[in-house]
């Protein structure tokens, strides 16, 4: 969706992107290193899936990690969208968990089936063990989909979802959109 909406002339921030540039910063790399040791680390970076090893599947890991990372996200998020002077689009897959969401005039949720969510993760060097666990620990798309204003079913063909993308942005950006309250 986010390179459809570039397209479209929106600014996309990436909230995954961000937080990877966190991981780098010397106080959460120093607790990530002090916690899980320096085998997380590559070539001085912290190893993004050495650390996923570590905290899909283990809940209280996981916490550390959000708690760590989170209050940072959101401080660069919030930055980056204050800066802006026209629409933004805020790609972000834990919008609710960090409570981005007092950011958003309109969430926009893609949504697709358990199954698709697995083959996509295993089309991106997943195994089944790291994609099942990674998707045990966040909600399913369902508690996405009924919290936003619009959802775009992703399971279409692709044609199909960027004609949709499209559309609403469009909508949006013409002011002829009347939106719901966010639930």
């Amino acid at each position: 969706m986010a390179e459809v909406w570039e397209r479209m002339g929106l600014r996309v921030i990436r909230a995954d992107l961000v937080g990877h540039r966190v991981l780098e910063f010397p106080h959460v790399k120093r607790a990530l290193v002090e916690r899980y040791g320096k085998g997380i680390l590559k070539n001085g970076r912290v190893d993004r899936g050495a650390l996923a090893q570590r905290v899909f599947g283990i809940s209280e890991e996981l916490r550390f990690l959000n708690a760590l990372t989170h209050p940072e996200i959101k401080k660069i998020v919030e930055r980056d969208i204050k800066g802006e002077k026209g629409p933004v689009a805020l790609e972000a897959a834990l919008l609710f968990e960090i409570s981005l969401t007092e950011l958003c005039n309109v969430i926009i949720c893609t949504y697709c089936s358990k199954e698709t969510q697995i083959k996509r993760l295993l089309k991106k060097g997943l195994s089944l063990r790291e994609a099942l666990a990674r998707l045990a620990s966040q909600k399913p798309p369902e508690y996405y989909a009924s919290r936003a204003h619009v959802v775009i079913n992703t399971e279409a063909d692709l044609k199909e979802v960027k004609k949709s993308a499209e559309r609403v942005i469009q909508q949006l950006k013409e002011g002829k959109w009347v939106l719901p309250e966010a639930k």
